[in-house]
């Protein structure tokens, strides 16, 4: 059977009439069926057209009838070759037609996705076809296809402002939900719980420190018990783990430098005795990480599926995503970088709201940062798209004065050294945490300690 009979094997030309008639005989219908289908649903390109002429005209407030959509078939030649006006008038000529509408709406439905699904594969096997494309490429192909047919639903939910409201007290009685890390309480304090289906965004220029405070929320997060997603796109496995080690091993005043643990050349009996300790605390953590090159959108979310359900099976409840960093991640079709960063931005969001799960994203800022006398981040250096700022629910800035005076620091037979050593010395491991948006609170700054030699971030003395 080639591709073309196997598409069309999938349809039901006949469900799709019985829709378009019970919407055109009861207009209460047509809401139903707008919630969910698109024109494009329809294997009968006719019966999309209807369907969009259908929308177009209930949008006016107007009672919808064959007579009303005459205007916009006026010289539709697929409509004029099954009869014209009597072909809209023989769909309403069904008094049984409406028995069959609500189970019509599925089929159309899921043969929709299983033509796109068969579209997609197709296309992916093309491509596996032909050594042009590389393995990475077919493979994000198939996954941007299976992504589709996700088994959630597609998160369009009607209630009453009264249900609502009723839903909102009794939220009220119960405990208050959210991931909060404990280890830098001061964020916690400042940001507040990472609640389910909220999408933050941790930004900083390069040096900042990014990573350390990645793993150190992601740790302290696990530790109280929130099942953790670290996704690394920068960072092999290897290298993550010795910094979560380090980070570990860290007591708040002393541990193991970064660089002992990277390089394996232990100081003592003491080193290893706590490097074992903290093997023992890993193995009991809700702290899962994925180490991948480069990841597409689709096949992100496949990941954040397959995971929840294995953290499920094994007692754990998957509630924070961490991505390291978000311009790593590629959307599922060639695009410009505005446009990928923006489809990038909406699947993170996605993301959150379909599997109840808060999602970190760190993101790299643009060079302007660099060229201001004052290098404080702010919203406008989300490099690439306004999409992140609109997406995000919270934005964070991180943000060391002590990385630019070091590196504007003059030798020091220069008649500035003293007075720029001293401004150091004031700086010297402090990071600000910059909470620049805020969807559901204020704005402000926290202010937190970077350890540079154990690579984490603490809350300041």
């Amino acid at each position: 059977m080639i591709e073309g009979q196997k598409i069309e094997a999938v349809r039901n030309v006949e469900a799709e009439a019985a829709l378009i008639g019970s919407m055109l005989i009861d207009n209460r219908w047509i809401d139903r069926v707008a919630d969910k289908l698109t024109p494009d649903d329809f294997f009968e390109a006719l019966h999309g057209r209807i369907f969009a002429a259908l929308m177009k005209e209930a949008a006016t407030g107007r009672t919808v009838t064959a007579v009303t959509l005459k205007p916009y078939f006026h010289d539709d030649p697929a409509l004029i070759e099954l009869g014209g006006m009597g072909y809209l008038l023989k769909l309403t000529g069904d008094s049984g037609i409406l028995l069959t509408a609500a189970g019509a709406i599925e089929q159309v439905a899921t043969m929709a996705k299983r033509r796109r699904l068969i579209d997609g594969l197709t296309n992916a096997a093309m491509l596996a076809s032909t050594l042009e494309a590389s393995n990475e490429e077919v493979v994000s192909a198939a996954d941007a296809a299976l992504a589709d047919m996700g088994d959630h639903d597609d998160g369009v939910v009607q209630i009453s402002a009264g249900k609502a409201f009723d839903e909102m007290l009794a939220a009220y009685d119960e405990p208050t939900s959210g991931v909060t890390c404990g280890r830098i309480s001061c964020i916690d304090e400042q940001l507040g719980p990472i609640r389910k289906h909220h999408l933050v965004i941790a930004g900083g220029r390069p040096g900042m420190g990014k990573t350390a405070f990645a793993l150190s929320y992601s740790i302290g997060a696990a530790a109280n018990g929130h099942g953790v997603l670290f996704v690394s796109l920068e960072m092999a496995r290897g290298e993550l783990m010795q910094r979560a080690t380090a980070d570990v091993c860290f007591d708040g005043h002393w541990g193991i430098p970064y660089d002992v643990i990277r390089d394996g050349r232990f100081r003592g009996a003491d080193d290893r005795a706590q490097v074992r300790e903290a093997a023992q605390f890993f193995k009991g953590l809700p702290f899962h990480i994925v180490d991948a090159g480069s990841l597409t959108i689709s096949r992100l979310n496949m990941i954040v599926r397959r995971f929840k359900r294995r953290m499920e099976a094994a007692g754990q409840k998957l509630e924070l995503v961490v991505v390291d960093y978000l311009q790593l991640l590629r959307p599922d079709h060639r695009c410009s970088p505005y446009e990928a960063v923006s489809e990038v931005s909406r699947g993170l969001k996605a993301i959150a709201k379909t599997y109840d799960v808060g999602v970190m994203a760190l993101a790299q800022l643009s060079r302007e940062v660099e060229k201001r006398e004052d290098k404080r981040p702010i919203l406008s250096d989300l490099r690439d798209s306004g999409q992140i700022e609109q997406d995000a629910d919270a934005v964070v800035f991180l943000f060391r004065k002590e990385y630019y005076l070091r590196k504007a620091l003059p030798d020091e037979t220069d008649p500035n050294y003293a007075t720029l050593a001293a401004a150091l010395e004031v700086v010297q491991g402090q990071i600000d945490l910059i909470v620049a948006k805020r969807r559901n609170g204020v704005e402000g700054t926290a202010h937190a300690r970077f350890h540079g030699r154990f690579q984490c971030v603490r809350d300041a003395a």
